[in-house]
């Protein structure tokens, strides 16, 4: 396998493994799940929460969804972070952050 094939092969890995998280939130007996871009893949909502005023309850929603989400994006900076130690990755970043550094001395 080449250089390229191997570290190709390491993106999609890695990207595959991003794709399984699932990041779970509750709120006041709200339970949330969300996938690492916030698509919510289940929702559970307790009896007592339908007696709830619709903003109360919405409120309680958006708190569980913002719970998951942060879970999610924290596992997903986990498993990115493997990628972003590579050396490969490092010289892109790094002439990426130059790059961005030099363009905005030119203003």
């Amino acid at each position: 396998m080449t250089r390229t094939e191997e570290f190709s092969s390491k993106v999609r890995r890695i990207q595959d493994e991003i794709d399984m998280i699932r990041g779970c939130g509750t709120s006041h007996g709200i339970v949330m799940t969300v996938s690492p871009t916030g698509r919510i893949v289940g929702l559970q909502v307790p009896p007592h929460a339908y007696d709830l005023s619709p903003r109360v309850l919405a409120d309680r929603i958006a708190s569980a969804h913002a719970s998951a989400y942060a879970d999610a994006n924290e596992r997903a900076r986990n498993i990115r972070a493997e990628l972003a130690e590579d050396p490969r990755v490092r010289r892109i970043m790094s002439g990426t952050e130059n790059s961005l550094t030099s363009s905005s001395r030119v203003r």
